[in-house]
């Protein structure tokens, strides 16, 4: 009898050690983050009156034509009651185009982080292009809510019914000017951001693009190839501004680089959440949980127009110079201050400084791409269709909508994550 109520105790304090180890695991791993959608709160002129929109595109009001976009970047990154930023409540491409059934709008969900490679970095059969050594980038794709719910409601993220509405077309004999899926609201918007793996120890050197190519453009000019670094540093809150020393990158020192702080950029430490989708990046291998995510650029497109709105925003350590800082109002606060920007209302005007069709680009995107200094995000957008999905070549100008390129393909309304997402 003893030896029995011996051996009941040893197993009944294994269970109960067993279950006290279950318990403190479930109780050290990570709560996902829960947010409920934030829309652009009222007072950042979105979605502006499309006439008026219109006519500042047509009268080349450069000024006003960044007044409005920079007002729409204060609205997305206004915090939230939860501490994010409004755009970080919004729903990932992921989401967006899962075969199954999508996420409800309002129903709270994890902030999607979902690290990829930029699309652009692609070839047409969607396998990710070998990247030169440290140029590889972290990005995803988000949508609000409008958007989402156009994508999910007309069934844009099956192939399959991509296929039905072109072949419909074909059958109709469509002329191409009317090849077209149904159009986004005008309240739709998409945003692609581009982040940069800081080390949670020691300075983290980063490419900073001060407009001055390195190589022919022709050539491309990826950002290691940029003239300029600088050292961030995840340690301190406050740095000198003068201070500078020289910063290691991919085994070459870059000298006397500015030494930036951390907190100077939107950012956020990895977790276990999001560990493995950067991992699966190229060139992000050795990251670890702990290390940061910093927000070096983003592209924000709105269906304010017919042609979309399109800005681009870029990080850099002198924000307050040049003419990608003019214009931006007070409504802009924080960090988000530290961010350049150029957009564009037109794939045309106003003309570059060459005389040629209008200029706009994000370096750490297009700058890598024989053509990219004189690109434009709505030219290279026009271009999207069923079933084609290679962005290339880079180019600027506005296709015109009878034009034969489009013949036998279905326009995908400037959103070329329709074409590359879809299941």
């Amino acid at each position: 009898m003893n030896k029995i109520m011996v051996g009941f105790l040893l197993v009944s304090i294994i269970v109960l050690l067993s279950w006290r180890h279950s318990v403190y695991v479930a109780a050290k791993a990570p709560a996902p983050t829960a947010v409920v959608y934030h829309p652009i709160p009222p007072g950042f002129d979105f979605p502006a009156d499309q006439n008026a929109l219109l006519q500042i595109r047509d009268t080349q009001n450069v000024s006003a034509i960044r007044r409005h976009t920079w007002m729409v970047f204060a609205g997305l990154t206004q915090k939230t009651p939860t501490g994010e930023a409004v755009w970080e409540t919004w729903f990932s491409e992921e989401q967006a185009f899962s075969p199954g059934a999508g996420p409800q709008g309002l129903i709270p969900h994890r902030v999607q982080r979902r690290f990829r490679n930029p699309r652009q970095f692609a070839t047409a059969d969607r396998v990710a292009m070998p990247q030169a050594v440290g140029a590889s980038l972290l990005s995803f794709v988000l949508f609000n809510k409008d958007s989402f719910d156009h994508i999910r409601t007309n069934r844009l993220f099956k192939k399959a019914k991509l296929d039905q509405i072109n072949q419909a077309f074909n059958s109709n004999h469509k002329p191409v000017e009317q090849r077209e899926i149904p159009p986004f609201p005008r309240e739709a918007m998409s945003l692609k951001t581009v982040w940069w793996l800081v080390k949670q120890t020691g300075i983290t050197a980063m490419p900073i693009w001060d407009g001055t190519p390195v190589h022919p453009d022709q050539q491309g000019n990826p950002p290691p190839s940029w003239l300029r670094f600088v050292g961030v540093d995840p340690t301190r809150q406050e740095i000198p501004s003068d201070e500078g020393r020289d910063v290691m990158f991919q085994g070459l020192v870059k000298p006397n680089s500015h030494i930036v702080p951390l907190n100077s950029f939107y950012n956020f430490q990895i977790t276990q959440n999001e560990i493995n989708d950067i991992r699966n990046v190229n060139g992000f291998q050795q990251a670890q949980v702990g290390d940061f995510a910093a927000l070096v650029a983003m592209h924000m497109t709105t269906k304010e127009i017919p042609d979309w709105v399109w800005a681009t925003f870029w990080w850099h350590d002198a924000p307050n110079a040049g003419a990608f800082s003019a214009d931006r109002p007070d409504a802009v606060a924080g960090v988000w201050r530290n961010y350049l920007m150029d957009a564009t209302f037109s794939g045309d005007i106003p003309k570059a400084s060459d005389n040629g069709p209008n200029i706009c680009f994000n370096p750490w995107l297009e700058a890598r791409f024989s053509s990219g200094l004189v690109s434009n995000c709505l030219s290279c957008h026009r271009r999207s269709v069923w079933s084609q999905v290679s962005f290339l070549p880079i180019s600027r100008g506005r296709i015109p909508d009878n034009d034969q390129f489009f013949a036998g393909k279905t326009k995908l309304d400037f959103l070329w994550s329709i074409a590359f997402s879809s299941q």
